[in-house]
């Protein structure tokens, strides 16, 4: 019967050399593989976070020009109301001076006036609309409603565009950090081909280092995944 082989030591380290070779690629195709998508997951979020700003600085912009109508034209309502109010008493005092003329013009300026406050109103939400509009004849609109109601979808774009940044720098913190991963594993790759050329201890010495330097990286990988 033939005696079972034994392997010279030298070839044992020889054999988890190249052991520790292919493990050392296996891993080192799975950490370029993650670099990877973190670099998509990181334009994908830039991408989507300079839409979000743009979108924000569009309904600024929006919301501000229909606010500025709003307000114009609830103030011109305003105004009409004061003139018409104005013109009122005029005709009063005209009619007890016994200026008949002068009460009259009066009564045209304010009825004049009130046609331009009430088709004012048809145009401002503070009037048509039932979120803002008064509850009473003499009330006013609720402001504040329509200050948080005219702000509220730029706040919500912005909130949004607050999460895609935040997700950018997040995976682009991903992303750079394996590439520190693939050049610690560059070295583990020349510790191991160093390993290879020589003979004897120094062999193993360089195949400890290499295993050593395999492990931090490997480590190293986990700890970015998991944070």
């Amino acid at each position: 019967m033939n005696e079972p082989q034994v392997l010279e030591p030298t070839e044992r380290y020889k054999i988890l050399i190249v052991v520790l070779t292919l493990i050392t690629t296996i891993i080192t195709a799975v950490v370029a593989t993650l670099q990877a998508d973190a670099n998509i997951r990181a334009n994908s979020a830039n991408r989507d976070s300079q839409y979000f700003a743009i979108l924000a600085s569009a309904e600024l912009h929006r919301s501000g020009l229909q606010s500025t109508y709003d307000l114009n034209t609830f103030a011109k309502v305003l105004l009409e109301r004061q003139t018409e109010l104005m013109m009122q008493f005029t005709a009063l005092e005209m009619e007890q001076s016994g200026d008949k003329f002068g009460n009259a013009l009066s009564k045209i300026s304010a009825l004049a006036a009130k046609a331009r406050a009430d088709k004012l109103t048809s145009f401002s939400v503070f009037y048509t609309d039932p979120r803002y509009a008064s509850k009473t004849t003499d009330g006013t609109p609720d402001g504040e409603a329509y200050l948080r109601d005219s702000s509220k979808l730029a706040n919500e774009i912005v909130k949004k565009q607050n999460t895609a940044a935040d997700d950018y720098h997040k995976w682009s913190s991903k992303a750079d950090s394996y590439v520190g991963v693939l050049t610690v594993m560059a070295v583990a790759f020349f510790l191991f081909g160093l390993a290879q050329a020589l003979t004897g201890r120094m062999r193993l010495v360089f195949a400890i280092f290499g295993m050593v330097i395999l492990l931090i990286s490997s480590a190293w990988t986990v700890l970015i995944l998991v944070v």
